[in-house]
């Protein structure tokens, strides 16, 4: 089962964490004089520049049998693979929209919800719950 991310979906939730980063607002505006009008643009212009030139592909979570392989923390890198039957509840996160798996041996998968279709999403919310909470 693949859960695809969305360009779009990628492109506003790089515009939307770009605008509550407000030090960068704050240093366009005060530090260098620049509008506050034009720093909103400036910020919606680096989320355009990623959205068209990350690979929005590199974003796709794969769930095949017992193994997750997705996104990392950084843009650029490959995605990683990580086997569910070694994941500890303990290194198992959510935190700001943000899941993150790893397993015993360091591998990663870390990707924003809001990449994905809202029905995608409630899946992968079901499986990081049940991967925080196994039954006892």
């Amino acid at each position: 089962m693949t859960f695809s991310a969305s360009r779009w979906r990628f492109f506003l939730t790089t515009t939307l964490s770009s605008l509550s980063i407000g030090i960068i607002i704050f240093a366009l505006t005060e530090w260098l004089r620049i509008p506050y009008g034009w720093a909103v643009f400036v910020v919606v212009i680096r989320a355009a520049f990623w959205a068209c030139t990350v690979d929005v592909r590199g974003f796709d979570v794969t769930v095949d049998g017992l193994v997750l392989t997705g996104p990392t923390l950084i843009f650029t890198s490959n995605p990683a693979s990580v086997d569910l039957s070694d994941v500890d509840p303990e290194f198992v996160s959510e935190w700001a929209g943000v899941f993150s798996i790893h397993d015993s041996t360091g591998s990663e998968v870390m990707a924003h919800y809001r990449y994905y279709m809202p029905n995608d999403r409630v899946i992968l919310r079901g499986l990081v719950h049940k991967l925080r909470h196994p039954a006892r």
